[in-house]
């Protein structure tokens, strides 16, 4: 079964009216996931919560939402993320507890009403994480959009369950809007009829590429009997790996997947259990580090991927970013 969860939607929050906007849109994304009208409430109650939480207290606050498959097994994220001031979240999710004079049940709502909740704040600002509804398989976030004013991004990623662990490619076609985006879906179908044999997978969707303007990929399959990782990569997707004491990039290789591009090569390492997994396109600058983050290492992946793209994301393209927990 293919996970691929498409890019995530912002909604607008500068003022109180918008608050309205975002439930609409949770109530779309509650729709399209098939949740239980009990589900839905309880995401239209997060999303509101969130809204109102970024536009009273956060500065540059925004609100992000992805529906993740559909049936059974789906379920509606919400990310809040902001650059600030900061909150104290041990005392925020303290019913009663309120810096502007509101009854302070906000957060505490928010994290019972969820499935599944996370956050890490510090000076530079927050991310907060809902998610409503259960996703199978190892924990993984993501945030991908496109470029402002554009419908279509040339960034996409999918994550596959495999009979020995997992296969993730994300996938950045050249330039952005639909020309992009057509690259990038010849990738990432490639991807989805070969996803255990990266380097068969990129020379194929090369060949299948070439008329398309091309795109750059990276694909990293996850063993989880034998704890290991194999890479195989074109153009400039950034794909590293991040242990408990140290962290590594994959080597990727020049080159455009449907223009030109060379003998592709795998690389094989071993990984320790909890690496994380980073993936992201160059919509996002390379010049980020966990260790700048106290205590991020240890949140949730979906949390780690808010904060990346919240302080490293270029406004100028398309930007994702993919996070995933071995």
């Amino acid at each position: 079964m293919v996970y691929d969860t498409g890019q995530w939607q912002l909604a607008a929050l500068d003022d109180t009216t918008q608050v309205g906007a975002a439930r609409r849109l949770a109530a779309r994304a509650a729709e399209f996931a098939g949740l239980t009208d009990v589900m839905a409430g309880r995401l239209g109650l997060v999303v509101v919560e969130l809204a109102t939480n970024l536009l009273k207290h956060a500065t540059r606050g925004r609100l992000l939402l992805r529906a993740d498959g559909q049936g059974e097994d789906a379920a509606v994220d919400v990310v809040a993320i902001d650059h600030g001031p900061g909150m104290d979240l041990g005392r925020c999710f303290d019913d009663g507890y309120s810096t502007s004079g509101t009854p302070g049940t906000g957060l505490g709502a928010v994290r019972r009403a969820a499935t599944l909740f996370d956050a890490h704040s510090d000076a530079r600002g927050s991310v907060l994480f809902a998610r409503i509804g259960d996703t199978p398989g190892p924990r993984r976030g993501s945030i991908a959009l496109a470029l402002a004013g554009e419908l279509d991004s040339g960034d996409g990623w999918q994550f596959i369950p495999t009979a020995q662990g997992w296969s993730a490619a994300l996938s950045d076609g050249l330039g952005h809007g639909p020309g992009a985006a057509a690259a990038t879906e010849v990738v990432l179908r490639t991807h989805g009829e070969h996803p255990e044999a990266p380097a068969r997978c990129l020379q194929l969707a090369h060949e299948r590429a070439r008329a398309t303007r091309g795109a750059a990929c990276s694909i990293v399959v996850h063993d989880h009997e034998a704890n290991a990782l194999t890479h195989a990569g074109i153009g400039n997707v950034a794909a590293s790996v991040i242990g408990l004491d140290d962290s590594r990039g994959f080597a990727g290789q020049s080159g455009t997947l449907g223009a030109t591009c060379p003998a592709v090569r795998e690389q094989r390492i071993d990984v320790s259990a909890r690496s994380l997994v980073v993936l992201h396109s160059d919509g996002l600058s390379a010049r980020w580090r966990l260790s700048d983050y106290p205590g991020l290492r240890t949140r949730h992946p979906q949390v780690i991927a808010g904060v990346l793209f919240r302080d490293a994301q270029r406004p100028r393209d398309d930007a994702t970013v993919l996070v995933i927990e071995t």
